[in-house]
């Protein structure tokens, strides 16, 4: 051993060590003998794994060099360059889960909802895209203005909401309410879709009773081959008269009209705002279907 190399690992032993040690010599020497072995063992390591590398991996990288375009390696010789595949961290999942395909009791709302009601996202502007429908079906002779109750409350009202009890399957119900003027005078329509509920068919006429609990008399309307149950009231419902339909994929689409609101500052209108006709063949124009 150099005296050089013994003086250099002391004094390298002496640097990393705080507090300072004891100036024990022969501890000292002892110390420092072993630090020059260990560099040397590292050193020889490192000489043979470079050695390995350079006989099993061919010609060598000399540089590899970006810039403003793209990375390409540089080699010398003409032999393929091994390279090693770098791994892409997985993304982390951020998807509420779905609601489950039957509602039980005690499962949360589906879709990160606080309750039945969606106020933002695909469903809600769902609900807003049937009301803009609904608003450019008004006939000639009436408006769909933005008219407001008293409060200040806007009389234009969309809703999506999870519609699933306890033991039901899925679904969703969509729903949109307009105001409808005729010179000072309002009344109102609405349309609702409700997605497939995994319930069998009924008739026309049993699927238009369901709507509100509403009582009055039913006709069958057809409309270009559809069944359309029609129920006209006697005034003791919130709607005059509304139209059911049902796909054949199950999904239902009802839409009702009065001359009266609920916005008692407004005077109610004169005359149904569609015939029983044209009331039936909106509840099947594919424009008020939602089915997802």
């Amino acid at each position: 051993m150099k005296e050089e190399d013994l003086g250099e690992a002391l004094h390298d032993l002496m640097v990393r060590t705080s507090p300072p040690p004891s100036m024990d010599p022969a501890t000292a020497l002892d110390q420092g003998r072993r630090a020059l072995k260990r560099r040397r063992i590292t050193l020889t390591g490192a000489a043979v794994v470079t050695l390995a590398v350079g006989v099993g991996v061919g010609p060598a990288l000399v540089v590899h060099y970006a810039g403003n375009r793209p990375a390409s390696p540089m080699v010398a010789g003409t032999g393929p360059v091994a390279t090693t595949p770098v791994q892409t961290p997985s993304a982390v999942s951020t998807v509420t889960p779905s609601a489950p395909a039957t509602r039980k009791s005690g499962d949360p709302w589906p879709e990160g909802q606080t309750d039945r009601t969606a106020s933002a996202g695909p469903r809600a502007d769902r609900a807003v895209a049937l009301m803009n429908e609904l608003s450019s079906s008004v006939p000639a002779g009436f408006t769909a203005p933005n008219l407001k109750y008293p409060d200040g409350r806007g009389m234009r009202w969309p809703q999506a909401q999870y519609a699933s009890n306890d033991g039901e399957q899925d679904y969703w119900e969509y729903q949109a309410i307009i105001p409808v003027q005729k010179g000072d005078r309002v009344g109102g329509l609405l349309a609702m879709s409700t997605t497939p509920d995994g319930k069998p068919a009924t008739t026309p006429c049993k699927l238009a009773q369901k709507f509100w609990g509403g009582t009055g008399t039913c006709a069958v309307v057809d409309v270009a081959g559809k069944k359309v149950g029609v129920v006209t009231t006697k005034g003791k419902s919130s709607y005059d008269q509304w139209a059911a339909y049902r796909y054949p994929d199950g999904t239902v689409v009802y839409v009702a009209q009065t001359k009266k609101t609920d916005n008692d500052a407004r005077s109610p209108l004169t005359q149904p705002i569609f015939t029983t006709n044209q009331l039936a063949e909106l509840a099947t124009s594919p424009k008020f279907k939602i089915s997802v």
